[in-house]
């Protein structure tokens, strides 16, 4: 085989189930390719079917299989399916994903056509394989954009523009080898990357998406998507990404619209620590986290757009932080309520907490192994015992000050 136009590259790593349905797909995307291709699939030490399913492949599609020893990370992982390629250009796919052939031809031509561009950009959709249907594009633009070699300002400015996470790319192979980029855990690599790209050559920022995300294969589908695991924790990172690429926007000049661009800057990680709070929220993730979230996101001056209000966030706080976190603490073996509770709160309480909870009406209820906490109670004799009986006392007037 002569050298292949493009290599797809695609680590991966116990997810069988996945793959074969996106080998499926990949021996139907080839037909359609009028150019030769060769797929990597870099296994990062699967302890599932992964080799039986790829050995079984390797007739069916120009595949070339990397076996790791010990599992790299995913990050080393990937790098060894890119540096194994031959073709002129490179493109991740995630072992569960799909690519358009149309668009993914119209990509490589727009590269053909400008040899000094570095890499191409391409928002991406978010397909539901169940019913078919396309939900969502992540980001928008209204036309191509070429972005000249070195030009940090207009990249910075169409980013802050069209809010890009610049994900989603066909690299050059030789950009790739020359600068071997990679990430860190301070500045999020969809910002720092494209810097690195633009100082070897131009950048286009396509506006046809060439790649699909699935958000769903299978009925009962709940497998973990990275993108989605970044979105609920990497707000600071995205900061320090964007931070990145103002920088050396700033230190070259030329920006148009400098404070709209920082605006940006500062703007765009707390939308996502919104969105995140939003998803959290309704997963029933660890009220604590979603309260520090929520003060943050307050702090900056955006309580109105919280996805409930703070009020419901910090009487959520309060009331996991008495009955979940502090008995695990001081390793309590119940939670009792004291003051007006009724049955339904009570049992509220309980789906709640890993403990039993229950309403005492006497001092002589409470234990030496309990956690207590006070709703309003007013009786002398039930408040002594739980301040000289109980592991911890606390009381709702507290909780509120607590969690403000």
């Amino acid at each position: 085989m002569s050298q292949p136009k493009l290599s797809i590259c695609i680590p991966t790593y116990n997810r069988a189930r996945y793959l074969a349905t996106l080998l499926t797909h990949l021996e139907e995307l080839v037909e359609q390719l009028p150019f030769e291709v060769e797929i990597i699939v870099s296994d990062n030490a699967s302890s599932d079917n992964t080799l039986e399913l790829l050995d079984e492949a390797r007739g069916r599609l120009p595949l070339l299989i990397l076996q790791q020893s010990e599992n790299l990370g995913s990050i080393r992982n990937m790098s060894c399916a890119k540096r194994a390629a031959k073709g002129e250009y490179l493109v991740y796919l995630a072992d569960d994903d799909r690519l358009k052939p149309d668009a993914l031809v119209d990509s490589i031509t727009r590269l053909d056509a400008n040899p000094k561009a570095a890499a191409l950009y391409a928002p991406w959709e978010v397909l539901d394989l169940v019913s078919n249907e396309i939900l969502s594009q992540f980001y928008k633009q209204s036309k191509n954009v070429t972005i000249p070699k070195g030009n940090y300002a207009r990249l910075v400015e169409h980013v802050a523009e069209h809010r890009i996470f610049s994900e989603i790319c066909i690299l050059r192979r030789n950009a790739f080898r020359a600068l071997h980029p990679v990430g860190n855990d301070l500045a999020y690599w969809a910002f720092t990357m494209p810097c690195e790209y633009l100082g070897y050559g131009d950048l286009i920022y396509a506006k046809t998406p060439f790649y699909i995300s699935v958000a769903r294969h299978f009925e009962g589908d709940t497998r973990a998507q990275e993108g989605f695991s970044e979105v609920m924790s990497a707000w600071d990172r995205y900061r320090g990404g964007a931070e990145y690429m103002y920088g050396l926007a700033l230190q070259q000049g030329g920006m148009r619209d400098p404070a709209r661009t920082l605006s940006f800057v500062h703007s765009m990680p707390i939308e996502r620590m919104i969105t995140a709070l939003r998803f959290r929220i309704q997963q029933g993730r660890d009220p604590l986290e979603n309260y520090a979230i929520a003060a943050r996101i307050r702090g900056n001056g955006y309580e109105k757009h919280l996805p409930v209000p703070m009020e419901q966030i910090r009487t959520t706080a309060g009331l996991y932080f008495a009955t979940v976190t502090l008995p695990d603490t001081v390793q309590a073996e119940g939670v009792a309520i004291i003051g007006q509770c009724d049955q339904d709160t009570i049992a509220t309480l309980n789906t709640i907490s890993n403990r039993p909870v229950r309403h005492v009406t006497e001092g002589t209820e409470i234990y030496a192994t309990d956690v207590v906490l006070n709703l309003g109670c007013k009786d002398s004799a039930i408040l002594k015992q739980a301040d000289t009986v109980a592991l911890a006392h606390v009381r709702d007037a507290d909780l509120m000050r607590k969690f403000l």
